[in-house]
């Protein structure tokens, strides 16, 4: 049996204060919950505020989810991890440790017969030229290696600091507007996939093509919502539905 769940933009970290404790909660009660049945699991970006991992450092907030998620993995559970804008520089910590599958981009496979193309979203917006140029700089190795000589200390309260800024830039550039990622979502069609699910907008919405649809699958600050794939249909739903 076949039960694919499809989670984005949780932004764990976001804040540092009791609501966020009581968000984190809420999301592990979710990730109990769905083990007992979830066959997959695909995280479609940022799941982190933030996430950088040093050679020998990685972030201790989030000691408690990524302890559920290797519990996951090693009760057979497949986990994939897209890579969003906010949790890009992912090392090998994931794959090592966790044993979950990472992209830096995008995913395309096939579940039950189905054709899925997932991608966070990021850099879609036709007008969002500045973080399109930003990200290039962003994922250059060598600034990458440059940003390790930091002291963890201080670079991840910076991380911090640059997330969070972005994250507002996001909000201010897309707001209101699905068309880019509609027209992008038809061109996967036109290419064969089935499904096209992404992320990076929090605003939920489900959009059919005769028999092919596209998900943004919303966020997990307000709306709580992800998508759920039974090996016949793909639905959009909401945590308190």
């Amino acid at each position: 049996m076949i039960r694919a769940y499809f989670i984005s933009d949780v932004h764990l970290g976001a804040d540092n204060n009791e609501s966020e404790k009581l968000r984190e909660k809420k999301f592990l009660d979710f990730l109990s919950k769905i083990e007992k049945e979830a066959t997959h699991v695909f995280f479609v970006g940022d799941l982190f505020d933030f996430w950088f991992e040093y050679k020998y450092t990685i972030p201790r907030r989030y000691f408690h989810v990524l302890c559920r998620l290797k519990r996951m993995t090693d009760g057979g559970i497949r986990i994939v991890y897209l890579a969003g804008n906010h949790d890009f520089w992912l090392g090998n910590f994931f794959k090592a440790e966790l044993n979950m599958e990472t992209a830096d981009n995008e995913w395309t496979g096939d579940i039950a017969g189905k054709r899925f193309y997932l991608f966070h979203g990021d850099g879609v917006a036709k007008k969002d030229v500045g973080y399109r140029m930003l990200k290039k700089i962003l994922r250059n190795r060598t600034n990458i290696r440059i940003f390790r000589w930091l002291h963890p200390d201080v670079g991840f309260p910076l991380a911090r600091f640059v997330s969070g800024s972005s994250r507002q830039y996001t909000n201010n550039i897309n707001l209101n507007d699905d068309s880019d990622y509609l027209e992008f979502a038809q061109q996967r069609f036109e290419e064969g996939f089935d499904y096209v699910l992404m992320g990076h907008r929090h605003n939920p919405l489900e959009h059919n093509e005769g028999d092919k649809k596209y998900i943004n699958l919303g966020d997990w600050l307000f709306n709580f919502s992800y998508a759920v794939f039974d090996g016949k249909e793909l639905i959009l739903k909401n945590l308190d539905m």
